[in-house]
């Protein structure tokens, strides 16, 4: 059902401006007045997002749409926006959704395009105007929200990745590549979230075959000081820490447990059984790097000093079973009076928040087992950001309700918050009747917020990992126990070599 905006006339005779004012100023003061209000005011996904950013993005991503004045740059970005947070709907619903926004200064006698137009239109618009958009929301700091949820004064965020499936062609297998034979194309995203409130702070997009670690350094300038970055094994090397730490961010990442599988080597052990320990690269790493780099003539990494916390941590059911796991914490956090070990071995599980951020993006936001629209390279890549931007955009009005109640982000149930979203804006459009809206839809969307039933705190539970695994154990209440203890390294020779 295509809905026409209370804004928008049949088109007058001879299409003139000022025929067109005339008309209005004929219609009374009282129906000028809501035209003129009508216009200026902004809609809910605008609101949700950080001050000006469509028009900032499509200032510096300049788009080709100078040939419809109907579907215009912005307009086609709210359009791929309401297609990503209705991912079921068709291009003529969210045609109709989108066109019975407020605050889009529609010039009266519009019509609604049609489908093929957005497709058209989506081509036009590209790849990069919506990766701007997000990049610029994104840069919203959590305390702008209200949300101050620091650990020792510090930031937490996490980075990982994770993938998303797309439509089946050859264009799309060539460009992204598959996983198997006969499977669908796969588009892999690399993230940096904020663990408190599971917003975005960066992101990188790329092929199956692109590794985590290559798109991971994409990630680097949205490091930055006041923000200490869990990762977990897969992300450590040398020269990754070294230029990663050197933004001024704090790191603590998870590294292998082998003791020949990380360049540590342990200078003193420190009175809470953390230890100190020198990352040094070795003649074989110098090799490797310098070829994957196609510099024969790179210098050596500079030895860094570093602190390596080791514990066990077991996990004990309600039924009793028990699994004990060795973890190694490589941190740039070397004061163990400010930092202790057990801290940090008990912040590590924060890391787990980015796996909720994926579980949200991938099973919610865009449905479970559902591809992605696009049927380009360009278009998919267009969708992905768009998608992560309706993830920000939930979070955020998530989190901003919890600042201005005061309370913790996580209690918010996402999926809910998600649902209010999507029934306020489609109750932005007008009475087909009366052709007014409701008012507000921000200050509607934080009360709805707030009055829904909130998370469980401190509860802890566990299920198996693997399909096998969850159809033979059920999920239980779990307890934890940490240990720190001593780690398997050789000493660190500091004398000078000859």
């Amino acid at each position: 059902m295509v809905i026409t905006p209370a804004s928008t006339l049949p088109a007058l005779p001879g299409d003139d401006e000022a025929t067109e004012i005339a008309a209005r100023v004929a219609s009374g003061p009282g129906f000028w007045t809501e035209w003129l209000a009508e216009l200026g005011r902004e809609g809910l996904l605008e609101a949700l997002l950080a001050d000006d950013v469509i028009a900032r993005a499509l200032r510096e991503a300049p788009t080709g749409h100078q040939y419809d004045r109907v579907l215009d740059a912005k307009m086609t970005v709210i359009c791929v926006l309401v297609a990503c947070l209705f991912p079921g709907a068709g291009y003529d619903s969210v045609l109709a959704t989108a066109f019975g926004l407020p605050g889009l200064k529609l010039k009266p006698g519009a019509g609604t395009p049609t489908g093929p137009a957005l497709s058209q239109a989506r081509k036009l618009l590209g790849e990069q105007a919506m990766k701007r958009i997000f990049e610029l929301d994104a840069a919203v700091p959590d305390a702008e929200l209200g949300i101050g949820l620091l650990w020792k004064g510090l930031e937490v965020t996490a980075i990982d990745g994770t993938t998303m499936e797309l439509g089946r062609n050859e264009v799309l297998a060539g460009e992204f590549g598959t996983p198997a034979e006969r499977a669908r194309p796969v588009l892999r995203v690399t993230a940096h979230v904020r663990t408190a409130t599971f917003r975005w702070i960066g992101a990188a997009i790329g092929g199956y075959h692109d590794g985590e670690n290559a798109l991971a350094d994409e990630l680097q300038d949205s490091f930055r000081p006041g923000l200490l970055n869990l990762a977990d094994r897969g992300f450590f090397s040398m020269h990754r820490w070294i230029r990663f730490s050197g933004t001024g961010a704090e790191l603590a990442w998870r590294v292998k447990n082998g003791a020949k599988s990380v360049p540590l080597k342990t200078v003193r052990t420190l009175p809470d059984g953390s230890e100190l320990v020198m990352l040094h690269e070795s003649d074989g790493m110098r090799t490797r790097r310098r070829k994957d780099a196609g510099d024969p003539h790179a210098e050596r990494l500079p030895d860094t000093l570093a602190r390596l916390v080791t514990f066990t941590i077991t996990a004990t059911t309600r039924s009793g079973r028990a699994k004990t796991t060795r973890m190694r914490i490589l941190t740039t956090l070397l004061d163990h009076e400010a930092f202790s070990a057990a801290d940090i071995a008990v912040l590590y599980a924060e890391r787990w928040q980015i796996e909720i951020a994926f579980l949200h993006l991938k099973k919610t936001v865009r449905g479970p087992r559902r591809p992605l629209r696009g049927q380009s390279p360009d278009l998919a890549r267009q969708e992905a950001w768009a998608l992560l931007l309706i993830h920000n955009m939930t979070a955020t009005a998530a989190a901003r309700a919890a600042g201005a109640a005061g309370i913790d982000p996580g209690v918010i149930p996402f999926t809910a918050v998600l649902g209010l979203i999507r029934s306020h804006v489609a109750a932005e459009a007008p009475c087909r009747h009366c052709g007014h809206r409701p008012t507000s839809p921000l200050v509607s969307l934080n009360a709805a917020i707030l009055a829904l039933p909130r998370h469980r705190q401190g509860r802890q539970r566990t299920s198996g990992r693997t399909p096998a695994e969850r159809r033979t154990r059920h999920t239980e209440e779990v307890s934890y126990t940490i240990e720190i203890t001593k780690s398997n390294l050789p000493r660190w020779d500091a004398s000078p070599k000859t």
